[in-house]
């Protein structure tokens, strides 16, 4: 018996094609086919649902369960079996194959058979582990889980066939690849490695002007969409097409690591942050590009969707830490050096001390042109001993506020999205047609959602999960959500809480001007009210309002003038009737309301 999971989800014995089922039937049978252990429950739910499950998911599990056990019955007494647990269900495959178990086993074959010379053997490893795919990974499944396995797989079938075209070439089979390069291209029109090898095989091929071609589109598409220019080995080939050098030999490469998170099917505006992040990543090396902003305003996002335009530009490996800033337990730059060090270097032994290790990824670095994405940095001493030293590299680095301690670092602070952007993203997850039926309250959405990426996609997610709901009734259950002493929905909790991780990290008296200085319904803010309402000098109150600039709480929008975005002013207010207390608040609001005291002139 054999299940397939690159293509249609399927269960087939013989020239049989099992009956696995709904398309929610057959994401069960791919969970516990993928996982190949006991899978509680609650995972299955969260796999097929998400975070809004139906009152009925826990049933509606036995009963895919009971369906799948039936329709596996057919493949007789030593067929796979599926097995209730403690906590829910396990798949025995026993006797039965699995698609995407051979595809990973032959691509391990491969890459074992490259580092021992036999490039043949390699290629045809390849080769079966490129027919095993019938279309679109977990076929027919919907969901995030089947989203997220669909691009991970697909991760690996587009780097084994970039791996395959440049064996092919290698061995003289600039024909063969060819065809292969041409589907390639099209599909990954950025790929500068996919453009460097197709132009290998037609200048090969005597298409020499097909191979000028092919670069031209490629440096004016980079160009338009990403503002650099292509990388030096490929213009280095361009050159020697130019002069009629005889068709250079492909290299083949060892596979290289590649950990960054999959880009978002739906990735809107930023573009003069992607061209800027483009540019300083391109620069002198070790380039170091930084981005700070408020949680969810898009900085991972951002980063991630950077990583992928430029991988080209690093083949020897694309890395990506998570450095935890955020959880309040940040990672410790010696085991970070450690799983850094295994990715590039696995045989490597790993040094016992901080500065050993420092000093071995620096030295193993040097002459590798790698790109490391370091997500959510908590501080300097945390990322100093991560960077490279010398030319070749270059390092993304996320955080909350900008590290001063980092010289070599340039940082670009992100902001909301532009009006135009936050309705795009709003149609392109909800439906462009939902909201251009209602462009007003589209509009007023967004414009409470303070046009951030997450209170955006939130949102927007309210919207999808209400179908029948106009974005006006949204809207007015936003505004009373927002209203309320305690936020009770889910999905505004999820917007609250990088408010609230921002809030945490405020000194004693910048927390309490955040609070208090919100409670005037306009949004913008001046030295002169925070003095009053909080009977601070010039100085202190200016200095708790800069802190809250650069915790992203605030904006400042004229000398001595702050704004409050929409949402963060909605949480601050709550915040001040919760921990200042209604008397305190109703002070704040009289001292302002009475102005300052009369200056008395002397008689």
């Amino acid at each position: 018996m054999r299940f397939s999971l690159l293509g249609p989800v399927a269960a087939l014995t013989g020239s049989a094609d099992l009956p696995v089922g709904t398309p929610q039937q057959r994401g069960l049978l791919a969970l516990l086919l993928l996982r190949d252990a006991p899978v509680p429950i609650d995972d299955i739910v969260d796999a097929l649902w998400g975070e809004r499950p139906p009152a009925s998911a826990r049933s509606t599990v036995r009963t895919y369960a009971s369906r799948l056990r039936q329709a596996l019955a057919g493949a007789g007494p030593d067929g796979p079996l599926l097995h209730r647990t403690a906590a829910g269900y396990r798949l025995d495959r026993r006797v039965a194959t699995l698609d995407t178990v051979e595809f990973t086993s032959l691509l391990d074959r491969a890459a074992a058979l490259r580092r021992s010379g036999d490039l043949p053997a390699a290629a045809a490893a390849l080769r079966r582990a490129l027919d095993l795919w019938s279309g679109p990974a977990l076929g027919g499944v919907q969901g995030e889980f089947a989203a997220a396995q669909r691009v991970r797989l697909d991760a690996l079938r587009r780097t084994a066939r970039e791996q395959w075209c440049d064996l092919q070439l290698t061995l003289g089979a600039h024909e063969t690849a060819g065809a292969e390069l041409a589907a390639a291209v099209s599909e990954e029109p950025l790929n500068g490695r996919l453009i460097e090898l197709w132009m290998t095989a037609l200048h090969r091929g005597g298409r020499t002007a097909e191979a000028l071609d092919a670069f031209r589109t490629y440096r004016s598409t980079l160009a338009g969409e990403l503002g650099i220019e292509p990388g030096a080995e490929i213009q280095a080939l361009h050159q020697r097409v130019l002069r009629g050098d005889p068709a250079p030999a492909a290299v083949a490469r060892p596979s290289a690591p590649d950990e960054l998170p999959a880009d978002l099917p739906v990735f809107t505006g930023r573009a003069e942050e992607t061209a800027w992040l483009g540019a300083v990543m391109s620069g002198p090396a070790p380039a170091v590009a930084g981005i700070t902003g408020l949680g969810g305003s898009g900085k991972t996002t951002l980063a991630v969707h950077v990583a992928h335009r430029l991988r080209d530009r690093f083949p020897d490996g694309r890395l990506f830490v998570d450095l935890r800033a955020r959880t309040g337990s940040p990672a410790s730059p010696f085991d970070v050096l450690g799983g850094l060090l295994r990715s590039v270097s696995p045989t490597s032994p790993l040094p016992a001390s901080l500065a050993e290790r420092s000093a071995l990824w620096r030295t193993t670095v040097a002459r590798r042109r790698l790109l490391i994405v370091l997500d959510d940095a908590a501080d300097s001493a945390q990322v100093a001993p991560l960077l490279p030293g010398v030319a070749g590299c270059a390092v993304l680095v996320t955080a909350v506020r900008r590290l001063l301690d980092l010289p070599t670092a340039r940082w670009r602070r992100l902001g909301a999205l532009s009006a135009a952007e936050a309705l795009h993203l709003l149609g392109a997850i909800a439906g462009h047609d939902r909201v251009a039926r209602e462009p007003a309250a589209a509009a007023r959405l967004v414009g409470a959602c303070s046009h951030q990426p997450l209170s955006v996609r939130v949102a927007a997610a309210r919207l999808l999960d209400r179908p029948g709901w106009t974005v006006k009734r949204i809207m007015a259950q936003l505004d009373e959500d927002l209203r309320r002493p305690v936020v009770m929905h889910e999905d505004c909790k999820i917007v609250d809480a990088p408010i609230r991780r921002a809030e945490a990290g405020l000194r004693p008296l910048a927390a309490r001007v955040f609070r208090i200085a919100a409670l005037p319904a306009t949004a913008e803010r001046s030295v002169e009210d925070v003095m009053l309402m909080l009977r601070l000098s010039r100085p202190e109150a200016r200095a708790a309002l800069e802190d809250l600039v650069d915790a992203h709480l605030v904006e400042e929008c004229a000398a001595d003038l702050y704004r409050y975005p929409v949402l963060v002013q909605a949480y601050a207010r709550r915040r001040a009737e919760e921990v200042q207390g209604p008397g305190d608040c109703r002070t704040a609001l009289a001292l302002l309301a009475a102005g300052p005291a009369p200056t008395t002139v002397p008689a």
